[in-house]
């Protein structure tokens, strides 16, 4: 006689189950048994944000050379971590116009992958001079000439990331060829000088790049 498997499962719930199975010979006879069996999976809790998880990596304070438009300004944010981080209703202080709250831009969505960039534009592509799409277009976006302290929080108001001061840009140029302001390296304390410099290459930007405005929106900083 050959024995057969017969198995039969019956969902009694959420994240409850039961089988029976019953082993079937050639001659009718059978025997079976049924268990239940039940599991609870706890829902996965997001990894906490630190200080300098998410930091605030280049900044277009001086708009665009042509056609000239000092609206043509951006921000570029880099993930330091291994992991994705939802940007949703986070805070950078000081980003737009007028008095508080005004001048400061709440993230509407948006997530940041691992190791990786996401650029706030005051224009969109079409209207600017970089030559990649924005992650969040803000038009309401004025950095002012003499400087900004940008404040980066989380949606817990939580202080992430600070970059400048507020009486003066650490780098950057609005004069002809327009240059962005790049940190050295993402890891460096963003309130020092010494942590930024002109940037010197022209990466996901309009033009071939000697006598247009420098930057590298979305890309690496290359000093």
């Amino acid at each position: 006689m050959k024995p057969y498997l017969l198995l039969l499962i019956t969902f009694t719930g959420f994240l409850s189950y039961s089988y029976t199975h019953s082993y079937l010979s050639d001659s009718a006879a059978s025997s079976g048994n049924t268990f239940t069996a039940s599991a609870e999976f706890p829902t996965p809790t997001p990894a906490p944000i630190n200080p300098g998880d998410v930091v605030i990596n280049e900044i277009n304070w001086g708009g665009n050379n042509e056609p000239s438009s000092s609206n043509d300004e951006w921000v570029e944010l880099v993930n330091n971590t291994s992991f994705s981080i939802d940007l949703t209703n986070w805070v950078i202080q000081d980003l737009g116009a007028g008095a508080s709250p005004t001048q400061h831009y709440t993230l509407p969505s948006g997530t940041i992958s691992s190791n990786g960039f996401f650029l706030i534009s005051g224009l969109s592509q079409e209207n600017s001079r970089i030559n990649i799409a924005p992650d969040l277009v803000f038009s309401g976006m004025n950095l002012h000439n003499n400087g900004e302290l940008l404040v980066l929080k989380d949606d817990g108001g939580n202080i992430i990331n600070t970059a400048n001061r507020s009486d003066d840009w650490y780098a950057g140029t609005d004069t002809d060829p327009k240059k962005s302001m790049e940190k050295i390296s993402p890891s460096l304390d963003g309130t020092l000088d010494s942590s930024w410099e002109d940037a010197n290459s022209h990466v996901n930007m309009d033009g071939p790049g000697s006598t247009d405005e420098f930057g590298t929106p979305k890309a690496a900083n290359n000093l």
